[in-house]
């Protein structure tokens, strides 16, 4: 009896384990052999389109990056010549010029706005005169063509002499008659009247806010000096052309 209970018990454990077995494997295989592309909702699917790597273009890319750099560039570019535009503009406004008064005059005349400059020339003798109950002092420069009245306040320096070469700084400005009336009433009886009578004639003075002065030539910017030698060349010229002017008419009225 007990052999016939067990006989059977393991008949069925042998069933039900083949059955298992086979329905498993079954299931297996139709999982392994089962191509995904059957299936294109099934979510391997979709995550395996998701993490499929995309073809990248070298060349767009490598034209976008190439196009980045010049950008790049023309910006730098850009802001490195406006950096120096305004610095040289800067610098063109603040730069002053070593200028005789002749041409002083003729650069002020053309363009007024550029009014600074670096004066040089002697100073003219007899011409340095102080305005009462004011710190003013004023002098002439000249080139020995072009005589021009500058205006300083402040205490000249020790080397300045009359008849010797000064370097000014400062601005040409135009004369306001009636400041002008009232400095030729003030100095009418003095010295210098007569000798600055030239200059004052203009109708623009140089404002200085600095004087420079050596008793030689050799403290004058070489520009101002080779122009005050070929004004000396120049009146030299004029003088004898005059003495011989005046001789020859001279000679031609004794012959009448």
């Amino acid at each position: 009896m007990a052999s016939r209970f067990s006989f059977r018990f393991l008949r069925r454990y042998h069933h039900c384990t083949t059955a298992t077995t086979a329905t498993f494997i079954s299931k297996s295989h139709s999982l392994v052999h089962t191509p995904i592309s059957n299936h294109p909702h099934h979510p391997l699917f979709a995550r395996f389109l998701s993490t499929r790597p995309k073809k990248v273009d070298i060349g767009a890319r490598a034209r976008q990056l190439q196009n980045r750099r010049l950008w790049g560039y023309a910006l730098s570019f850009s802001c490195i010549a406006g950096f120096i535009v305004i610095v040289l503009n800067q610098f063109q406004d603040q730069l002053i010029f070593y200028i005789t008064p002749t041409d002083a005059l003729e650069k002020y005349t053309s363009d007024p706005s550029k009014s600074r400059f670096r004066l040089g020339g002697l100073v003219l003798e007899k011409s340095v005169a102080n305005l009462p109950s004011s710190p003013e002092t004023q002098f002439v420069i000249t080139d020995l063509i072009t005589d021009i009245l500058v205006k300083y306040e402040g205490s000249l320096p020790d080397l300045f002499r009359e008849g010797h070469s000064v370097v000014v700084e400062g601005f040409i400005k135009p004369f306001d008659e009636e400041i002008r009336k009232k400095e030729e009433a003030i100095l009418k009886n003095s010295s210098s009247f007569g000798v600055t009578e030239k200059a004052r004639s203009l109708e623009c003075y140089f404002a200085a806010n600095e004087v420079l002065a050596k008793h030689d030539e050799k403290y004058m910017p070489a520009e101002v000096a080779n122009a005050i030698e070929k004004n000396k060349k120049k009146l030299l010229e004029e003088e004898e052309k005059s003495k011989e002017e005046a001789l020859i008419n001279a000679s031609a009225s004794a012959k009448a």
